[in-house]
């Protein structure tokens, strides 16, 4: 049976987006994008679609003295697309708004604040989607140790 500790770690994230004003369920997305088929409306521009990792690092931090592995590393790559580079960099506003400096809360862990993992991504013209759109991209994460 599951512990369901990865699974933890990974909504922290998507519930903090999901939650925060401006997002919602209707513009946070996990992993893919739903396809929508007329006579359903296009979807929502801009909208964050989220590629989750939960890892537990063989090496250093990851390790206790005894040689388990007791660290978990949580990333969120987010990908902010927007019609436009503006509105691309709008979205990857409200992520950073709503994930950065972030201390997350999961039981029997200590977890240290969210940070940004890497330097963003400018925007990009994405034609993969059928028409362009702008995708801006910045990964953020955390670690957390048993508590």
């Amino acid at each position: 049976m599951s512990d369901q500790l990865d699974e933890q770690h990974a909504q922290v994230g998507l519930v903090l987006l999901r939650n925060y004003p401006g997002l919602g369920t209707e513009k946070v997305f996990d992993g893919v994008v739903p396809k929508q088929v007329p006579p359903l409306p296009p979807l929502p521009m801009p909208y964050v679609l989220v590629y989750t990792t939960v890892s537990w690092p063989r090496d250093g931090i990851g390790t206790a003295l005894n040689g388990i592995q007791v660290a978990v590393t949580t990333t969120w790559n987010c990908h902010c697309v927007g019609e436009t580079a503006e509105s691309a960099r709008g979205m990857a506003m409200f992520v950073r708004s709503a994930l950065l400096n972030v201390r997350p809360v999961i039981v029997g862990r200590n977890c240290g604040p969210i940070k940004q993992m890497d330097e963003p991504n400018p925007p990009q013209r994405d034609e993969t989607t059928g028409s362009p759109v702008m995708d801006a991209q910045a990964t953020y994460g955390f670690i957390s140790t048993p508590g």
